[in-house]
């Protein structure tokens, strides 16, 4: 054989092994097709075969409107092999299960990636509430219910759950079980995994803008855009703050600074008050330790008494201070005026100590207060 029609062979069987050289189709098989033609009853897609496919008119049928009118020639999509037998020219397909096909496999990849996914309560039933994932449905258990206040039992629970119906919830998925046709996911978990992102994106000492969310005795809580923060009560202000109350009310814009950022326990410790005029930096400055001013109690504890003197300044007036000792502090009352001279100024821990003995004629200090506020 001369080296032309070896060459003619070569090509020949190489024009056989091309033709030949794919997967047949089975039953159940999933397959990127590209549509060829609609009609009113069917739809010719390529799967990449000897034969066509064929997308039955009640296939069709199971596929969302908006999406089913969409379609058109050229479009790529995915589909299940469902009869391998021959049928005219073409073998039976289902874009239905394609498209369920890669919702598991989206659920999979999230599962994977622990990647956050948005879905619509559409029922509730004992165990929790069921969303809408592609074309399947997921399953929400009670215990991974963030929207649902805990505690709540019996009818309460089935309310909350119900009120849950047409809204968003953001998820993860926790199980996959395509067998058993099982997906499991969780708002806790989801609710975690944001906090934790948004944890990290927080920097000490960085100054960020938050709604106040809600007042308790020990200070404020501020949501940061999806994350709280607490302003303990002595960050709120420079000067004495008997309750959050005071000078915050729920819904506020507040600028704070980030303090302490606890990723183990997911806290954050803000401040509004180091972003404020610090007092000490000018007040005290005109302040002499032995000077005598005027001064209003704002708080009374066992061992003395906390007196405002001005510019957002306090000190103590411990017992020891006092005149008559415990029985002086008892006869304090918050609002009322006294007297003090100046024992101590600590610049580095913000405390100055007051006492309330071998005082000078009131008139003097009442003149020493004025020029500490001017």
């Amino acid at each position: 054989m001369d080296q032309q029609s070896t060459d003619l062979q070569q090509r020949f069987s190489a024009l056989l092994e091309s033709d030949y050289n794919y997967t047949s189709p089975k039953r159940g098989d999933i397959r990127e097709a590209t549509i060829l033609s609609i009609t009113a009853n069917e739809v010719f897609v390529d799967i990449g075969g000897k034969r066509d496919g064929i997308i039955p008119r009640q296939d069709l049928d199971l596929l969302d409107e908006a999406y089913r009118s969409s379609l058109q020639a050229g479009d790529r999509v995915p589909v299940c092999i469902q009869d391998t037998r021959t049928q005219g020219d073409g073998i039976t397909v289902s874009l239905n299960e394609g498209l369920a096909q890669q919702d598991w496999l989206q659920a999979e990849a999230l599962l994977e990636n622990g990647g956050i996914y948005k879905a619509e309560v559409t029922d509730t039933n004992r165990g929790g509430v069921l969303v809408s994932f592609g074309r399947m449905r997921g399953f929400v258990p009670n215990s991974h219910l963030a929207s649902v206040p805990p505690g709540l039992r019996g009818e309460r629970l089935q309310e909350a759950k119900s009120d849950l119906i047409g809204k968003t919830l953001s998820l993860t998925v926790i199980e996959v079980n395509q067998r058993q046709h099982r997906l499991v996911l969780s708002e806790r978990a989801a609710n975690h995994s944001q906090r934790q992102e948004l944890l990290k994106a927080l920097s000490i000492n960085e100054t960020r803008t938050g709604t106040v969310r809600n007042l308790v005795h020990f200070g404020a809580f501020v949501d940061l855009g999806g994350l709280d923060g607490l302003i303990h009560i002595s960050e709120l202000d420079w000067g004495h703050v008997e309750h959050p109350s005071d000078v915050l009310n729920i819904g506020d814009q507040v600028e704070v600074q980030v303090l302490n950022v606890d990723h183990d326990r997911g806290r954050v410790e803000l401040s509004r008050k180091r972003l404020l005029p610090d007092p000490w930096s000018t007040a005290t400055e005109k302040l002499q330790v032995d000077q005598t001013i005027e001064g209003t109690v704002i708080k009374i504890v066992e061992f003395g008494a906390f007196v405002a003197i001005g510019d957002s300044l306090e000190g103590l007036v411990h017992t020891s201070e006092m005149p008559e000792g415990k029985a002086t502090c008892e006869a304090l009352e918050p609002d009322s005026p006294v007297t003090v001279r100046v024992l101590n100024i600590d610049q580095r821990r913000h405390r100055i100590a007051l006492s309330m003995q071998g005082i000078p004629d009131a008139g003097h200090a009442q003149k020493n207060v004025e020029s500490i506020e001017r």
